[in-house]
């Protein structure tokens, strides 16, 4: 016999798997997407410095800095800054 569970309840569960509501906090946790020359910052708290070779942005638990050239914002919301640019190198540092 397998260890699977069978017939509607094994079915009920997984569907109650499959659309259970997130973790809490997950839509405010912090993400970083890079295509190409653009990069997108989301759930920023400020930003700390920003120049021609580098950004840094406050997050909920510490500091996100990416280095490179030609750096530029291209957009920003309360949440959201999109940079454009040559990307060197990332780091995340905790507080």
């Amino acid at each position: 016999m397998s260890h699977r569970q069978k017939g509607p309840c094994a079915l009920c569960s997984w569907l109650a798997a499959l659309f259970r509501q997130p973790p809490r906090g997950l839509y405010r946790t912090p993400a970083v997407y890079q295509s190409g020359d653009r990069m997108e910052i989301q759930h920023f708290r400020k930003i700390l410095l920003y120049d021609e070779t580098r950004l840094c942005v406050q997050l909920p638990r510490g500091r996100f800095t990416v280095w490179g050239d030609q750096l530029r914002i291209c957009a920003v919301t309360t949440h959201r800054l999109t940079l454009q640019g040559k990307f060197t190198r990332t780091e995340l540092e905790d507080d």
